[in-house]
């Protein structure tokens, strides 16, 4: 079992906690921050996969895998083929 936290938030979120429960999007301020934990913790997962494939395409740029384009409508032509073809 999870052992309790004590922690201030400060007015401005306490009120917004208490305005959530209030109007019934949830049941306890407990309720609200675990869904805010959770929406952190999915934002975070998606921002270390967005890393992760920048990382990667910087590989493969370094590597001489790269496309260089000679203007932005030629990048957005091949973009929109590509996109068309799966």
């Amino acid at each position: 079992m999870a052992r309790a936290k004590t922690f201030s938030l400060g007015d401005a979120y306490d009120g917004i906690l208490a305005d959530l429960v209030k109007h019934g999007r949830f049941s306890t301020e407990t309720e609200a921050v675990r869904a805010g934990i959770r929406m952190l913790a999915d934002y975070e997962m998606r921002m270390q996969s967005l890393r992760q494939a920048i990382h990667s395409a910087d590989a493969e740029i370094e590597g001489g895998l790269g496309i260089e384009y000679e203007t932005h409508q030629a990048l957005l032509a091949d973009v929109m083929n590509d996109d068309e073809e799966r």
